[in-house]
């Protein structure tokens, strides 16, 4: 008897941290939101870099500048203006305003069903349809968040030296949208857990 109840307290306690760790991941969403926010309408105040997808030639073995592209040796590369206009920290600034606003999105549902798991009813429909959004903010980052970073860097570059350096052919991260094909499995199985625990309480 006592070790059930030292087994029950056990897991409300690791559900509660959980649910406090979720939630404090919410809060940093927010302050990242925020702040991307307040770099995109500061203008020139404030520099502006943005990674870019993968250079398609490199034209040195160490980094340097070309035009507004930051090239680094280890395959990365950064669009960097030390004063850039207000359409152009917008522009730089929208792909990681959006990324920051699919993540408030995600860890805030995340707490929703965190709360529920504290208290041991996780299977509600309201759980699968939190699921399911979840699902399709992870999808919108592979399939909207990529594309638009790749036009950004390829507008921003048009018209200078680095023009021609981004590489374009495949501006798709396809690793969310398996996230995204694995949450809505997760979805499916709450969907069908709340079904059949409503099917137990009418039999009750």
């Amino acid at each position: 008897m006592r070790r059930a109840r030292l087994r029950a307290w056990a897991v409300r306690t690791w559900w509660a941290v959980f649910e406090n760790l979720v939630y404090l991941a919410f809060a940093l969403a927010v302050v990242a939101l925020l702040a991307t926010v307040w770099m995109a309408v500061a203008g020139s105040a404030v520099p502006v870099t943005m990674e870019v997808p993968q250079a398609q030639t490199w034209p040195d073995t160490i980094p340097r500048q070309v035009g507004p592209l930051r090239i680094s040796p280890l395959h990365s590369a950064a669009i960097s203006l030390d004063r850039p206009g207000r359409w152009q920290a917008l522009a730089l600034n929208a792909p990681s305003a959006v990324t920051a606003s699919l993540t408030v999105v995600i860890t805030f549902l995340l707490w929703r069903v965190a709360r529920t798991l504290r208290s041991g009813d996780p299977f509600v429909p309201r759980n699968a349809r939190r699921i399911f959004v979840m699902a399709g903010c992870m999808a919108g980052y592979g399939l909207l968040v990529e594309p638009l970073r790749t036009v950004t860097a390829v507008v921003m570059v048009e018209g200078t030296a680095a023009e021609g350096l981004i590489d374009a052919d495949w501006p798709f991260n396809p690793v969310p949208v398996g996230f995204a094909l694995l949450l809505v499995a997760l979805g499916a199985v709450f969907r069908e857990g709340a079904r059949m625990r409503e099917d137990a309480g009418k039999l009750l």
